[in-house]
């Protein structure tokens, strides 16, 4: 496992209401059709996020917290916030693995 992946799946390990959620500086996005496309300058890679994953881009244009941005969604969407979190949790993991969020 490369480092960098190492190094985000123990950082996840650990994801708590507090954890600050940023977007990597290493990341070019653009909405393409109300979806966004993002490429990793690092990386050279490109990356596509679903209507819901667009949303969750959109919302931590602001570094946030982890309950902030799972309570923001549980206000728009219709899931409970468990489930939320755990989906949200998930995308994050994915995310962070290919350094296009960073948390702290």
């Amino acid at each position: 496992m490369p480092e960098t992946t190492a190094n985000a799946a123990e950082k996840l390990g650990c994801i708590a209401e507090l954890t600050v959620i940023s977007r990597s500086p290493a990341v070019l996005a653009a909405e393409v059709d109300g979806e966004i496309v993002m490429m990793s300058i690092e990386q050279g890679r490109y990356f596509g996020l679903d209507d819901i994953g667009s949303d969750i881009w959109k919302r931590i244009e602001q570094p946030c917290s982890f309950a902030a941005l799972v309570d923001a969604l549980a206000a728009d969407y219709e899931a409970d916030r468990g489930t939320i979190a755990t989906d949200v949790t998930a995308l994050l993991t994915r995310m962070a693995e290919q350094d296009v969020v960073r948390l702290a």
